[in-house]
C-alpha cells in the first residue's frame, strides 16, 4: 500500500509521501500520475520526505508535469507541518535539505500538537543573470523590456530557490496570466524556463500577486514567487519596510527582510486528507 497525504498552502496543493518509511516509484512518474486533476488525486506537485546527512530531513519536490524543482516555498511549509505532525521530527525548529541548500523552518504548534503556522528561511535572492539563468545583458535584469505574446513587457528577474520573472501590472488579469505567462515561461531568453509573477502594488507594504509556474501552470499561490515579487518591489522602491504582505489567489502570505539580505516566508498550511493509492494508478499512461 502506498499511503499519501494531500495538503495545501495558500491554495498551492501537494501530495506528500514518506520516502523514509517505504520505497517509492520513480518520482517523475509518480508526480504525473497522482497530480492529474481528472485521472489522479490532483495537485500542483509532490513532496517526498527523505533522510539527510546534512540536515534533520530532506525534501524532494516534483512539479505536476514530472519535472524536478530545487525549492518550493508553499511546499516547504506543508512539508514542515507533515514532518512535525507525523513524528519525522520532534523539533519545532529544524533544518531541511533541498537542492537549493539547507533551509531552516520554524513551526508554531498548538497545545494539541497541530502546526498552525510555518516560517521558512528562504536565503538570499540571486540577481546575476548567469545564475538564474537569463540570456539578457547586464549585471541585473530590473525593469528591462522583453517582447512576448505580442506584448512589450517590463520584467525583473530574480532567483529565490528557482528562477522568477516579475512583471508589475496596474491591475491583475487572469487572462493575462494564462496568455502571457506561458509565453514568458518558454521565451528563448530563459533557457531553463522561468516562473512568471504578475504583481499589482496595493500599498506601501502590500502586493497582490498571481503566478504562472514553470511545470505547473497557473497556481493559486507560489511561495518562492511571493519572495521574488517582494524583493523586486522593495529593490525597485515600490514598497518600504521590513515586511510585505502578499495577497495571493489562495490567501495571504508574508515576506520578511533580514539585515543580511536574506528573506523569510511565513504562512499557514493545511492537511486536506490522507489515503491509499490504488495499485493500478501507476500502471496507467500519465494523462493531463
Amino acid at each position: 500500500m502506498l499511503e499519501f497525504t494531500k495538503m495545501q498552502g495558500a491554495g498551492n496543493d501537494f501530495i506528500v509521501f514518506d520516502g523514509m518509511a517505504r520505497t517509492l516509484p520513480e518520482y517523475g512518474l509518480l508526480a504525473r500520475a497522482v497530480c492529474s486533476r481528472r485521472f489522479g488525486i490532483g495537485a500542483d506537485g509532490i513532496l517526498v520526505a527523505r533522510a539527510s546527512d546534512d540536515a534533520d530531513l530532506a525534501m524532494v519536490y516534483y512539479n505536476a508535469d514530472g519535472s524536478r524543482a530545487a525549492m518550493c516555498g508553499n511546499g516547504m511549509r506543508c512539508f514542515a507541518k507533515f514532518a512535525r505532525e507525523n513524528g519525522l521530527t520532534a523539533k519545532n525548529v529544524f533544518t531541511v535539505e533541498t537542492p537549493d541548500g539547507v533551509k531552516k523552518v520554524r513551526t508554531a504548534v498548538s497545545g494539541e500538537g497541530v502546526v498552525t503556522r510555518v516560517t521558512v528561511d528562504m536565503g538570499r535572492p540571486v540577481f546575476l543573470p548567469y545564475e538564474l539563468p537569463v540570456l539578457l545583458p547586464g549585471e541585473r535584469i530590473a525593469d528591462r523590456p522583453l517582447e512576448a505574446a505580442g506584448r512589450r513587457l517590463r520584467v525583473t528577474c530574480v532567483r529565490v530557490g528557482v528562477p522568477h520573472t516579475v512583471i508589475f501590472v496596474p491591475a491583475l488579469s487572469r487572462a493575462e496570466v494564462e496568455t502571457v505567462g506561458p509565453a514568458v515561461e518558454r521565451h528563448p531568453a530563459f533557457p531553463s524556463g522561468t516562473n512568471v509573477d504578475f504583481v499589482e502594488v496595493t500599498g506601501r507594504d502590500r502586493l497582490k500577486i498571481a503566478t504562472w509556474e514553470r511545470g505547473a501552470g497557473h497556481t493559486l499561490a507560489c511561495g518562492t514567487g511571493c519572495c521574488a515579487a517582494a524583493v523586486a518591489a522593495r529593490t525597485g522602491g515600490r514598497v518600504i519596510g521590513d515586511r510585505v504582505r502578499l495577497d495571493t489567489e489562495g490567501g495571504p502570505l508574508q515576506v520578511g527582510f533580514l539585515p543580511d539580505g536574506s528573506v523569510r516566508l511565513t504562512g499557514g498550511a493545511e492537511t486536506i486528507c490522507t489515503g491509499v493509492l490504488s495499485p493500478g494508478l501507476l500502471c496507467r499512461r500519465p494523462r493531463p
